[in-house]
């Protein structure tokens, strides 16, 4: 049976809040909030004046503004029980931009309305008011242009996919201010989660699915939206549009090797492999292997280094591989069948783990290591249409 070793961080900053109240009234709420979050990672921030014995809290004391400035710096998300004119200005110095700045919700002091503030998109400011909102049985207010209009936010395409958005900050401006404008816009999708539009309705009437990246090319579309795990030059092709690209997890590396290989060696045949093919790195979801790998410290450090799971399969699985689908497979190998009592371990490793039945990349080998890349298959549920 096939067993993961997850090297992604666990714990880590990415959903730690902070919860910072300043008046008696925004105390009592942000307790009540701090224990209906029920995360490990929330820190509370309560005024001296209005801190009671056995809070778990940090205890500050006026001015507020250093508080507010070091909760900037170090969560990515702030929940302020302060007004919207107060909050921005205690926030103003600190803003950056939406890609960096953490996610801002402020609450007033009747908690009536939670209004989000700073960075509602990237940042997840949008979604927080509305989870703050449904704890203290307040009024999400959310003044993005998308959420507003229910149609689909350029920014935060594939998110609960794990997609990675590849465009300059212009380009993803541009394409969200044509969706919203209802000028036509293309979508085309090669790889990755079928299932990516969150919702019970249509796609909205201004955005078409394309069968094939040509006819998107050839379309009078403003602007291009691409899934791909593919690194094909699209600038000449979409020359006349405004192209937002998305990197889904679609990509599982099969790979076997010697005891004792080095990290560096293992990613420098990653990386060339990738490139000889025209496939993108980021878009890597797991590296697959034999049992008998689990351990290697090379296998390890490169799966911690693209935070993905090494995943092992045991001999029984890889050695089925050969005699349920042999048109997948390219090569057998006696030499490792004598010495570790498999056929291979790249290709198996690689189909079984992408659940896939042909190979991106067959086998390839140097001297200490071997490769081998397929395409993760996705169960539809009822993809994005029109």
């Amino acid at each position: 049976m096939a067993t993961a070793r997850d090297n992604r961080p666990i714990g880590d900053a990415g959903d730690a809040t902070a919860i910072i109240a300043l008046t008696k009234n925004g105390a009592r709420m942000a307790r009540q909030l701090a224990t209906a979050l029920e995360q490990d990672n929330v820190t509370l921030f309560l005024d001296r004046r209005f801190s009671q014995e056995g809070d778990a809290a940090e205890i500050f004391d006026l001015p507020l503004r250093p508080v507010v400035e070091r909760a900037f710096a170090e969560f990515p998300s702030l929940v302020l029980f302060l007004s919207a004119g107060a909050s921005i200005r205690l926030l103003s110095p600190c803003l950056d931009s939406k890609q960096t700045d953490p996610a801002v919700v402020c609450v007033d002091d009747a908690g009536r309305f939670c209004v989000s503030l700073i960075s509602g998109h990237i940042g997840g400011a949008d979604r927080l008011a509305q989870d703050v909102a449904r704890h203290l049985g307040a009024t999400p207010v959310i003044t993005s242009a998308s959420h507003a209009s229910g149609t689909l936010a350029v920014d935060l395409l594939g998110q609960g996919c794990g997609w990675r958005l590849v465009a300059d900050s212009s380009a993803v401006t541009r394409a969200s201010a044509a969706v919203i404008n209802g000028q036509p816009i293309g979508l085309w999708q090669g790889a990755g989660e079928p299932d990516w539009w969150p919702h019970d309705k249509p796609l909205p009437e201004n955005i078409t699915v394309y069968q094939t990246l040509e006819d998107l090319a050839a379309s009078a579309c403003a602007a291009a939206l691409i899934v791909t795990d593919k690194t094909d030059p699209l600038e000449t092709m979409l020359a006349d549009k405004t192209t937002v690209v998305y990197r889904p997890r679609s990509l599982v590396v099969g790979m076997g090797c010697r005891r004792g290989v080095p990290v560096e060696e293992l990613e420098s045949f990653l990386v060339e492999t990738c490139r000889e093919h025209g496939l993108a790195p980021e878009c890597l979801s797991a590296i697959a292997t034999a049992d008998i790998k689990q351990a290697e410290p090379g296998l390890l450090q490169l799966a911690e280094r693209h935070g993905v799971p090494l995943v092992c399969h045991g001999a029984g699985e890889l050695n089925g591989v050969f005699e349920t689908n042999p048109g997948a497979i390219t090569s057998k190998s006696e030499r490792a069948h004598g010495l570790v009592g498999v056929w291979g371990v790249a290709e198996p490793s690689a189909l079984l783990t992408a659940g896939a039945d042909e190979l991106l990349v067959t086998r390839k080998k140097t001297e200490r290591a071997t490769i081998a890349i397929a395409r993760k298959t996705f169960e539809t549920a009822g993809s994005a249409s029109r």
